[in-house]
């Protein structure tokens, strides 16, 4: 069955795609049919010598509409602030149509030093631009609002909600799903309740089935598509609550939590209140989806920019890893990313080639498996180099967590608390943990990174990707934290 968020998706960009055609037939109207502008009245001009704009400026609208972030889900959040956002959208698309087409005029007169007079305002443009505009705000709002209706109904007749799982068959939870039961249109279907007690309790509870243990959650989440998960623990100690999530967090669902819980998790992690439903979000993904998107397109140019410039110095290193020790130039090694994906990362050989023969180790510092030129490419971080085909080919970012090996995220997601939540992040080539500490060499070097990333999850945006790579140029120049 189709999930809700994809249904809304779907609908919504249908919507959108019609106002936007009937906004487009009505401007066409006023502008050559109504009379209303004398200058360009001209019934004899037919729509479809118009049609091919139609559809670019339809195009570039939803492209818009996807960079702003329209097209996230609502399902659970405030449509007036939808509203506010769609007008923000509109408003913006709407000025960036008036530069396309005035700007070039607007340039040229000004540094001629002509008037920008009525001249400018070369004839009826600017009314048929607004009133395309204002068509465009009123209907694509009124179209998403007649989409969400038609959602709500849809919902109430059991057809697109998402599946929920709840953990703990406690008082909290028999509430939290008798509640959902009675508000089919927030789109969140509890399809089973899930225990520690499982196998000493009934196999039902409060009419849901109890599927099963903690353990069993990244299975039961892959076999019912679970979309998210609600912590309804109502006697749960902090531990308690950290073991929870541990089996959680590398999940790529979201996690929900009662109010009455808030206290027992306050200050390890921000949460968002879920709008029109008494339930908290833990580590949401903040993020705006056209920041998102950007940020893939950044990493790809920077990637390639960077890949080109340091063709030369990589040259330079392959002849140099050859000549120190005649040994294999490249290294590879399979590494975690983002929900637990395994890949293949490369780098420029910086250590022996027998620097594992006793199993996985961190490097340490004045580490003898490193070689001569080893300590050179690893103090400039041209060791690195290599990973920008990881960037390029989408398993890595440019900013974000490291990315870490199997048998070491194993052992440390039982030391460290959350540990595994870096895995809800696309590992990096950089990051804000790499500019503000050193290698790892301890568990007490990876606690102070997790917070660092951490930090970084819940503030992710441009600006910081920006800050973060500055100051690894930084790093790189002075050759800070390398070992």
């Amino acid at each position: 069955m189709i999930r809700a968020t994809t249904l809304e998706r779907v609908l919504v960009v249908l919507s959108d795609f019609i106002a936007l055609t009937i906004c487009f037939v009505l401007a066409y109207w006023v502008q050559f049919h109504s009379g209303w502008i004398a200058d360009k009245y001209d019934p004899s001009k037919p729509i479809n010598l118009y049609l091919h704009i139609g559809l670019a400026l339809n195009i570039a609208w939803l492209v818009w509409f996807t960079i702003t972030g329209l097209y996230r889900s609502w399902l659970l959040l405030s449509r007036t602030h939808q509203i506010l956002r769609v007008l923000r959208a509109v408003v913006v698309g709407v000025l960036l149509i008036i530069l396309g087409l005035f700007g070039s005029e607007f340039f040229s007169k000004l540094s001629a030093g002509d008037s920008l007079g009525s001249g400018y305002m070369y004839g009826s443009r600017f009314p048929w631009i607004f009133i395309y505009g204002a068509s465009v705000l009123v209907l694509t709002a009124a179209f998403r609002m007649g989409v969400y209706l038609c959602l709500r109904g849809l919902l109430r007749h059991g057809y697109g909600a998402n599946n929920v799982l709840i953990l703990g068959a406690t008082d909290a939870g028999q509430k939290i799903a008798d509640a959902l039961r009675k508000a089919p249109e927030v789109g969140q279907r509890v399809i089973g309740f899930v225990d520690e007690h499982y196998q000493v309790m009934a196999h039902d509870f409060a009419g849901v089935p109890v599927l099963g243990k903690y353990s069993d959650l990244s299975q039961l989440v892959k076999k019912h598509h679970v979309f998210g998960i609600v912590i309804a623990h109502e006697s749960s100690s902090p531990q308690e609550i950290m073991r929870v999530l541990v089996w959680l967090c590398d999940l790529p669902i979201h996690i929900y939590i009662v109010p009455e819980l808030c206290p027992v998790i306050t200050g390890n992690f921000k949460s968002n209140l879920v709008h029109g439903f008494e339930l908290h979000e833990l580590f949401a993904f903040t993020m705006p989806l056209w920041q998102v998107r950007i940020k893939r397109m950044m990493d790809l140019a920077v990637a390639g920019f960077i890949g080109i410039c340091a063709f030369p110095v990589g040259l330079l290193a392959a002849i140099a890893i050859k000549l120190d020790d005649h040994g294999p130039i490249f290294y590879s090694q399979e590494r975690i990313g983002l929900y637990g994906k395994p890949f293949t990362v490369y780098k420029f050989r910086t250590m022996r080639t027998d620097a594992e023969k006793f199993g996985a180790q961190w490097a340490t510092k004045k580490d003898p498996r490193i070689t001569r030129i080893g300590h050179f490419l690893r103090k400039t971080r041209i060791d690195e180099l290599p990973q920008l085909l990881c960037v390029i080919k989408g398993d890595m970012s440019m900013v974000g967590p490291r990315p870490e090996r199997a048998v070491f995220i194993e052992k440390l997601r039982e030391q460290i608390p959350f540990y595994i939540s870096r895995l809800k992040m696309k590992p990096g080539l950089t990051g804000w943990a790499q500019v503000r500490h050193h290698y790892d060499t301890s568990i007490e070097d990876v606690q102070i990174k997790l917070n660092y990333d951490m930090y970084y999850y819940e503030n992710m945006s441009l600006l910081l990707d920006f800050q973060i790579l500055v100051r690894t140029v930084y790093v790189v120049l002075t050759g800070k934290g390398a070992q």
